[in-house]
C-alpha cells in the first residue's frame, strides 16, 4: 500500500513538473512574440516612411530633372538642342555676355534694323551713347535680351548689312554661388525664427535689447543674400550684349559749333601778330648769321683794292700839279 501511494505521488509530481515546464515555455514564447511584434511595429513604420520618402525623393528628382532640362534650355541662350541635351539634369545658372563690333555703310539704317531686332527678341536698351570723331561716327549700346533668345538675337544682328563684324561671346557659371547663397539664406532664416521666439519669451529689457540687436544683424544679412540672389536671377534670365555700331567717312570733319568771343578773337590776333614779328626777327638773325662769312671774304678783297685805288689816285694827282705851274709862267727870252 505504501509503495503504491509513493508511486502514485511520484507520478503526480512528475506530471506537475511537466505542466510547469510547458507553461513556462509557452509564456516565454508569448513574451518573445510580443516583444518581436513591439519591435517590428516601429521598424515597419520606419520602412514605410523610408519607402514613402524614397518615392517622394524619386518624384522630386524626376521633377528636378524635368525642370532642370527646361531651365537649361532657357539659360542655354538659344544654343543648339544637342548642347541643351548635354546639360539635361543639371540646374545650371549661367550668365551669358557678348561684345560685338560692327562697321556699317549707313549708321541710321543699321540703328533702325537694330531696334527692330531688339523688339523681336523681347529685349530692351539699358544704355546708349553717341560718338563722333574726325572721320567716324558711331553709337554704343548696352542691350539686355532674354537668355532663351541670346544666340538668335546675335544671329539677327549679323543679318544687318555691314562691312566688318566682330563678336566675343562668353559665359559665367554661378551655380555654386547660387547654391551657397540659398543654403546661407535658409540658415539665417532659421536663426531669425529662433530669435523671434526668444524675444517672445523674454521678460527682461536687457534680453529684449540683446535679441533685437542680433535680429537686426541677421535680417540685414538676409536682405543682402536676397539681393544677391535677385541680381543673379536677373542676369541669368537676361543676357547682356555690348554693341558698337560705327560708320567711317573721310569727308566728315569735326565742326566747331560755338563761335569764339571778342576777347578770344583779340587774343588770337595778338598771338598771331607776335608770332609774325618773332618769325621775322628769327629770319633776319638767320640771314645775318649766314652773311657773316661772305662779308668777311668781301672785306678781305675790297679793303686792299680800295686802298690801292686811293693810293694810285693820290700819286697821279701829285704828278699833275708841277705841269700846271709851268704853264702859268711867261716864257723866257
Amino acid at each position: 500500500m505504501y509503495k503504491q501511494t509513493k508511486k502514485y505521488c511520484t507520478w503526480v509530481i512528475f506530471i506537475l513538473l511537466i505542466g510547469l515546464l510547458a507553461g513556462c515555455a509557452s509564456s516565454n514564447s508569448n513574451v518573445a512574440s510580443d516583444k518581436a511584434a513591439t519591435e517590428s511595429a516601429p521598424m515597419e513604420g520606419a520602412n514605410a516612411e523610408s519607402s514613402s520618402e524614397s518615392i517622394a525623393d524619386k518624384a522630386a528628382t524626376d521633377t528636378a530633372v524635368t525642370t532642370g532640362g527646361e531651365s537649361d534650355t532657357a539659360a542655354g541662350g538659344g544654343f543648339s538642342s544637342e548642347t541643351a541635351a548635354g546639360a539635361e539634369g543639371f540646374n545650371q545658372k549661367i550668365i551669358y555676355t557678348a561684345a560685338l563690333s560692327m562697321q556699317v555703310d549707313e549708321l541710321a539704317e543699321a540703328a533702325a534694323s537694330l531696334r527692330n531686332a531688339i523688339h523681336q527678341s523681347g529685349g530692351y536698351i539699358l544704355q546708349f551713347q553717341d560718338t563722333r570723331h574726325e572721320g567716324e561716327i558711331g553709337s554704343t549700346y548696352t542691350i539686355k535680351v532674354p537668355a532663351a533668345g541670346f544666340m538668335s538675337f546675335i544671329d539677327r544682328i549679323e543679318l544687318i548689312e555691314h562691312k566688318t563684324f566682330e563678336r566675343n561671346i562668353g559665359g559665367k557659371d554661378v551655380s555654386d554661388e547660387y547654391v551657397d547663397l540659398e543654403s546661407r539664406l535658409k540658415a539665417r532664416q532659421l536663426v531669425e525664427t529662433r530669435l523671434l521666439a526668444m524675444m517672445d519669451g523674454a521678460v527682461k529689457a536687457d534680453d529684449l535689447l540683446k535679441f533685437s540687436a542680433q535680429l537686426s544683424e541677421v535680417q540685414l544679412e538676409i536682405e543682402r543674400i536676397k539681393g544677391r540672389i535677385r541680381y543673379l536671377d536677373n542676369n541669368v534670365a537676361f543676357s547682356t550684349v555690348e554693341l558698337r555700331l560705327y560708320q567711317t567717312n573721310q569727308e566728315l570733319k569735326k565742326e566747331n559749333v560755338e563761335k569764339p568771343s571778342l576777347g578770344g578773337r583779340m587774343s588770337d590776333a595778338i598771338t598771331g601778330s607776335t608770332k609774325v614779328v618773332w618769325d621775322a626777327i628769327n629770319l633776319l638773325l638767320i640771314v645775318l648769321a649766314g652773311a657773316v662769312p661772305v662779308a668777311a671774304v668781301i672785306a678781305v678783297i675790297a679793303i686792299p683794292a680800295v686802298w690801292i685805288y686811293r693810293r694810285k689816285k693820290k700819286v697821279t694827282k701829285t704828278n699833275k700839279m708841277p705841269n700846271s705851274d709851268e704853264e702859268g709862267q711867261p716864257p723866257t727870252v
